[in-house]
């Protein structure tokens, strides 16, 4: 046993070593000491107040209590329109709500079921209309072809179905009523377009600090000449990673804390959900990022090439995570499979979830789970170039 103590702390103490070496050349390098905390404090502004989104290939749903010829012409408008990519009929409350929570729609469309009779009796029935706050661009736009397509019901009604309202009684067939849309947000109620953004950004952000700042450090070592004294140091491959892995984590982790408070107090950012399992999955998506960066930093030989490297990955990975534009937006279909290797979906997806509605700890699980089995995938591949090097 206790030889088997002398052996773990002399592999622990190499790798603390290793460790103190990487926090010091990082400090000591004038490049990625300038990358910690300007530029994501930096690009919190800019990208909150500059950045602009779009959204078409909408997915709602329907709740419709009230099953008249009425109602169905007007869910035959809304299915039919060009706006909608697919819609969903559900049963319940709780179905419409499980659909808003997974994500599968954007929003719903419940009618009640006292809609024909007030429409037909001059009286104004509401179709309540429920969009998913986070995505306040989204909201908005939703919103409005909705409302497109009650004028256009309001205006063709009479004319198209005479028959329906002459077959109603006198007294409650004066003519039709005007369809008024209550529209509700949840979980961004007032649709803060910076919520939506910073949300999103502590994820963006910290990634790009921490690939960048991972990616430069094996380059590093060649440029300096350090790289062949960890050939033949006692180091194992995986110790190498490790103490790669560390320093770039723990400030990606302390970017993503200033990130939040930057937006708690400047841009007044709620965080709904527990800030402990925020931070556990930040870490997890954060591990899978490092990964990728070591292996970029294990493929290049100066600082130069490791930046290209890092912008190769960083734009496609931005543009398929659902940041600019829902996933279910991207064409062609083969692209929205590729997503499903790139951790910062699956972050977002967690970052605006806990931050705006308090998601539970199994719809966190079931975005952690892919993030996880990247993280492994990417240290292996990291740890598999390690060896080739060292070996």
């Amino acid at each position: 046993m206790a030889e088997i103590f002398k052996a773990f702390q002399k592999r622990f103490a190499r790798l603390f070593a290793l460790i103190i070496k990487e926090f010091y050349s990082v400090w000591r390098d004038p490049k990625s000491r300038s990358l910690l905390f300007i530029p994501p404090i930096v690009q919190l502004f800019l990208f909150s107040h500059a950045a602009t989104l779009d959204i078409q290939n909408i997915s709602v749903a329907v709740l419709c209590d009230d099953l008249t010829p009425v109602t169905r012409e007007f869910l035959n408008r809304v299915s039919s329109s060009k706006y909608f990519k697919k819609v969903i009929y559900v049963k319940s409350k709780k179905e419409m709500k499980n659909a808003l929570d997974t994500e599968a729609v954007r929003g719903v469309l419940y009618i009640k079921n006292d809609f024909t009779k007030k429409y037909l009796s001059s009286k104004n029935p509401e179709v309540e209309v429920i969009l998913d706050g986070r995505h306040t661009n989204g909201s908005q736009i939703i919103g409005a072809y909705i409302g497109q397509i009650v004028q256009d019901f309001d205006a063709s009604f009479a004319r198209s179905h005479p028959g329906v309202l002459s077959a109603m009684p006198d007294s409650m067939n004066p003519g039709h009523g005007q369809i008024l849309i209550k529209t509700r947000n949840w979980y961004n109620p007032n649709l803060y377009y910076h919520w939506f953004i910073i949300s999103s950004l502590v994820g963006i952000l910290s990634m790009s600090m921490v690939v960048l700042l991972s990616a430069l450090s094996l380059a590093r070592e060649k440029e300096s000449g350090t790289f062949d004294e960890l050939l033949v140091s006692p180091l194992k491959p995986y110790e190498i990673l490790l103490g790669k892995l560390i320093v770039p984590l723990f400030f990606g982790v302390v970017d993503g804390i200033i990130i939040l408070i930057a937006a708690k107090f400047v841009f007044g950012l709620p965080m709904e959900g527990n800030i402990f399992l925020y931070l556990f999955a930040l870490v997890c998506f954060l591990v899978s990022v490092v990964g990728i960066g070591l292996f970029v930093s294990s493929l290049t030989k100066t600082q130069q090439q490791a930046m290209l490297g890092v912008f190769v990955f960083m734009f496609p990975a931005m543009i398929l995570s659902g940041y600019s534009a829902p996933v279910e937006n991207i064409t062609p279909a083969y692209l929205q499979n590729l997503t499903i290797i790139n951790p910062l979906r699956f972050f977002l997806v967690i970052s605006k979830g806990i931050i705006l509605k308090n998601i539970n700890f199994y719809l966190c699980l079931l975005n952690l789970i892919p993030i996880i089995f990247i993280s492994f995938f990417t240290l292996f591949i990291a740890n598999y170039s390690f060896k080739n090097k060292l070996g």
